[in-house]
């Protein structure tokens, strides 16, 4: 997806100028077009948080941290806002949780730290990938992928990537891994039925996009692909 056209890039640019409102819908967009990622969820709290809509701000943050219960970020925001509704006893619990995840995990580095490493890595990725360095836009979603591996995100960018370099049974094999820990993400269950058409696959191909039918019917890409598959098909026949 062009960065530009990103409704995550473009919420966060509306976030900096302060249009909340702009950053809701944005983000409500991004989460409907299946990018439902913690990252998100954590943005659209805040949003929700200074346009004084807390319940909807808890909500927000609780989505987020279910994706990535060491959400640092999300997880101090969220006993922030607890503390303003006088929630006090909810909210210490939430900063005692907050001060666990500072400590160093397994990686070495705390918490935060690690994520933002992890988003670095990523966001290096996602250069190299636009400029056409394939190989060394996988080496960066790996090293990232090393830091954090349950961010399906950047799982995600890694499977473009080795699809976008012909490399579709490795895709496959990450995409499988985003599926097992997010099995409605619909950008998975797309991309891991693409792999299999790319692949010569076409029964299987055909089950993964049937399943991201019923996972998201509005889904503009499964008609595109499905018309794709019944193409190929026709022209074995």
């Amino acid at each position: 997806m062009d960065a530009a056209a990103d409704p995550l890039v473009l919420a966060r640019e509306r976030y900096a100028l302060r249009d909340y409102h702009a950053v809701v819908l944005l983000l409500r967009d991004a989460v409907a077009a299946g990018q439902a990622y913690a990252d998100a969820y954590h943005l659209l709290g805040l949003a929700y948080s200074l346009l004084d809509r807390p319940d909807d701000a808890l909500a927000a943050f609780d989505a987020a941290l279910a994706r990535n219960p060491r959400y640092l970020e999300a997880q101090l925001n969220r006993a922030v806002l607890l503390a303003t509704l006088g929630r006090e006893a909810e909210a210490q619990e939430g900063f005692l949780r907050a001060r666990e995840l500072e400590r160093r995990d397994e990686t070495g580095f705390p918490a935060q730290v690690g994520n933002q490493l992890a988003n670095a890595h990523a966001a290096l990725g996602n250069e190299y990938r636009q400029a056409g360095a394939l190989v060394e836009a996988v080496a960066q979603y790996r090293r990232a992928l090393s830091l954090r591996p349950r961010f399906p995100d950047i799982r995600l960018a890694l499977a473009r990537t080795l699809l976008d370099g012909g490399a579709h049974g490795e895709a496959a094999a990450e995409l499988d891994v985003v599926m097992a820990q997010r099995p409605d993400l619909v950008d998975a269950v797309v991309l891991r039925g693409l792999a299999a058409y790319l692949a010569g696959q076409l029964d299987a191909a055909e089950q993964y996009w049937q399943r991201a039918a019923v996972i998201a019917p509005d889904e503009p890409r499964v008609d595109t692909y499905r018309t794709m598959l019944a193409r190929r098909r026709a022209a074995r026949a």
